[in-house]
């Protein structure tokens, strides 16, 4: 029977006492080096509250696999009207649809595509084939929270990728509030991790991204390189920007499709009548404006045979008329835009 020995005992609690202590310090110093990586990435812009930066296609594992069309030359205008031209809801329940209707939401609001805009389309001039470009938009709230918007855009064949990772997701704004027994996916849940980790979803999301015009985007989502097809889409830019090439338009429609959503059904079906029958008549009076310059430049003959006054007077009293008629719809419509609106308040 071996006999106890006090001191043996003591030295060994000293040991292990040791051995825990350089356990935990590495371990700590482990976990602070995994969640808190600083990004090497190029920066483009940075503010508290937006980054954007060009980063490695290898490192991004949303940017799909890297081989871009960059440089791309797009005008910061140019780079206004894509953004504003999305729009994103949360899901509720399944999303048994990739379309996204007229009034829905815009992804970004005018304060945030002021911000972004112009970095963006920089980081698409500077950008390399292999790096892809990264955004960062967040908002505080009340306390020490804040909600973020983050992705990675990147153009491809003049096809403009954009990839939502998180969509006004709630996260902490102080990283001293993230206690050592939390899980990984709560220490991501911080601006600073997603600050340098754009392309990284974090916590429980479920929510869809969507292009206003079908005819240019891409339609296989299904089919997605990325587990969350509905937090991507894919336009075809070029065409899309020939015929919407003003900001400001674009911005002043997308705007008020959203405030006609929030409409009763009634009052929004007969503004649409009317704004599809102005549209109408603003097509004819162009096609007869054509036809005037037309018969304006036509050499009159020397001795022309009598004829009853010239078709020129007659189509230009029709299009006074017509004129007039669009005229009279317009201010229809505004009459009961404002009425519509006056009344809800």
């Amino acid at each position: 029977m071996s006999a106890f020995h006090p001191s043996g005992s003591t030295s060994l609690k000293r040991v292990l006492v040791r051995l825990l202590t350089l356990f935990s310090v590495y371990g700590l110093t482990f976990t602070t080096a995994c969640t808190n990586v600083h990004s090497t990435g190029r920066i483009i812009y940075e503010s508290p509250d937006t980054v954007v930066r060009l980063e490695p296609a290898s490192k991004v594992s949303s940017a799909g696999g890297g081989n871009y069309s960059h440089p791309a030359l797009l005008t910061k205008d140019q780079i206004d009207v894509l953004l504003t031209s999305v729009s994103a809801r949360t899901k509720i329940g399944i999303l048994r649809t990739f379309i996204g209707a007229p009034g829905t939401p815009r992804l970004f609001d005018r304060t945030d595509i002021d911000l972004l805009a112009s970095p963006i389309q920089e980081a698409l001039t500077q950008a390399k084939p292999g790096e892809a470009v990264v955004f960062y938009r967040t908002r505080h709230t009340k306390g020490a929270r804040a909600r973020v918007t983050s992705g990675v855009l990147f153009v491809r064949d003049e096809v403009l990728v954009l990839y939502v990772a998180n969509f006004w997701h709630p996260v902490m704004t102080i990283a001293s509030e993230v206690g050592s027994k939390d899980r990984l996916d709560d220490v991501r849940q911080t601006t600073a991790y997603v600050r340098d980790h754009p392309w990284v979803s974090v916590g429980d999301q479920d929510f869809g991204i969507f292009f206003d015009d079908l005819n240019h985007q891409l339609s296989q989502r299904e089919n997605s390189l990325w587990d969350h097809p509905e937090r991507t889409i894919a336009i075809a830019y070029g065409p899309y920007l020939q015929a919407n090439p003003d900001p400001i338009k674009r911005a002043h429609e997308s705007e008020e499709a959203v405030q006609q959503a929030t409409l009763p059904k009634i009052e929004r079906q007969v503004i649409t009548d009317l704004k599809k029958r102005l549209l109408e008549l603003e097509r004819a009076n162009a096609v007869l404006t054509e036809k005037i310059q037309n018969s304006s430049v036509t050499a009159i003959p020397s001795n022309p045979p009598p004829v009853a006054p010239p078709q020129s007077q007659t189509e230009q009293a029709s299009m006074e008329r017509l004129l007039e008629v669009i005229r009279h719809l317009e201010n229809r419509i505004s009459e009961m835009e404002r009425e519509i609106t006056n009344g809800k308040k």
